[in-house]
């Protein structure tokens, strides 16, 4: 029987200021493109895996309006941001452009999940918007 080699050292460790340390937030996540997504404080950035290249996605109007969750899509062309105020906004890596913003939440966004086109947001007002 073969077992699987675990590394006992990281393979690489990304600087990350501003990393919330609040179990309740969602602020990392893997596209399928090998791409992750980090938020960090009001900003969320893009670290491609293949080339080590990062970049600044989008950064919240309001400083205090922080990040909360980040989904990617299943095909990786889209990123669901969810916001401390509630909302969600999908956005384009590729161009760098936001694609929608949603409202509707009256706390900020926990989490977020895809299933197919149809995006699920879990907030702390104990609702999930759909």
């Amino acid at each position: 029987k073969s077992f699987r080699v675990i590394p006992q050292t990281p393979e690489r460790i990304l600087d990350a200021p501003e990393l919330l340390d609040d179990f309740y937030l969602n602020l990392l996540d893997w596209s399928s493109g090998n791409t992750m997504a980090v938020a960090l404080g009001n900003t969320a950035y893009l670290w491609n895996a293949e080339d080590g290249s990062i970049v600044d996605l989008m950064s919240s109007q309001r400083r205090d309006n922080i990040i909360t969750a980040v989904s990617w899509h299943g095909d990786g062309k889209t990123l669901a941001i969810g916001l401390n105020d509630g909302t969600v906004q999908l956005w384009n890596p590729e161009t760098k452009q936001l694609v929608r913003s949603i409202s509707g939440h009256a706390a900020r966004v926990c989490s977020l999940s895809w299933n197919g086109g149809l995006l699920a947001s879990g907030s702390r007002d104990t609702s999930i918007h759909m």
